[in-house]
């Protein structure tokens, strides 16, 4: 039985900021070559965030940056090396905020999925940018970048199911449906909720009811 709806701030908040990840603004001195590589991906990312991951470009990033073209394209020699390095962050990122979560084998199966699930509304706070590209990631559906994005989702997916799992062997869960399927739908529907966030002065208590309500009846919870 679960006895409360509503989990307290500590526990909506508590994902860690995964520093190597996060922008980092570099100041107008000269950089070494991986400084350089590492201000032209952040400005990527935030370029790519605001045009689109089909139509961000080195010029777009150059303008973005202050440097020259040919100084973008020196460090990505093709536009899908860009893509590639954009990407990349953001699969990491997210597959490390999912490792958080999910790795502690002590923590109990419904807490490490609300704290999961809340972590995202959260990031789209702290990290907008990254944010973004996964939704947009998530529903461009050709062929350069959709392989890859089943890949990841593969990968986050894997993280997930172990825990529902052991909720299902513990009895406190319950589903007609496998661990697998039941991870693919609750990441699925991380999807809209997320998307929700960056309506203007978005519902936070309202969206983190939402995810509770649809995670409970998903896993065959029953609130108290």
């Amino acid at each position: 039985m679960v006895n409360s709806l509503r989990p307290s701030p500590k526990m909506i908040w508590t994902a860690k900021p995964l520093k190597d990840y996060e922008l980092t603004t570099f100041t107008r001195t000269r950089l070494n070559p991986k400084q350089r590589k590492q201000q032209l991906l952040n400005s990527a990312i935030q370029v790519f965030a605001r045009r689109g991951i089909g139509r961000a470009a080195h010029a777009d990033i150059a303008e973005d940056t202050g440097v020259s073209v040919p100084t973008v394209f020196n460090y990505f020699k093709t536009r899908e090396d860009l893509v590639d390095a954009v990407l990349t962050h953001v699969e990491t990122y997210f597959v490390n905020l999912a490792n958080e979560y999910h790795l502690n084998q002590d923590q109990e199966p419904l807490s490490a999925l609300e704290a999961h699930s809340f972590s995202l509304l959260k990031k789209a706070e702290e990290s907008p940018e990254l944010v973004k590209i996964w939704l947009e990631w998530s529903s461009s559906v050709r062929n350069d970048t959709w392989p890859r994005y089943i890949a990841f989702q593969d990968k986050i997916l894997d993280i997930m199911e172990p825990t529902i799992q052991k909720g299902l062997d513990q009895g406190t869960m319950n589903s007609q449906l496998n661990a697998r399927d039941l991870a693919r739908i609750m990441f699925g529907q991380a999807h809209p909720v997320t998307l929700a966030s960056f309506a203007p002065n978005p519902p936070i208590s309202d969206m983190v009811r939402f995810v509770q309500l649809g995670m409970y009846a998903l896993l065959g919870i029953q609130k108290a």
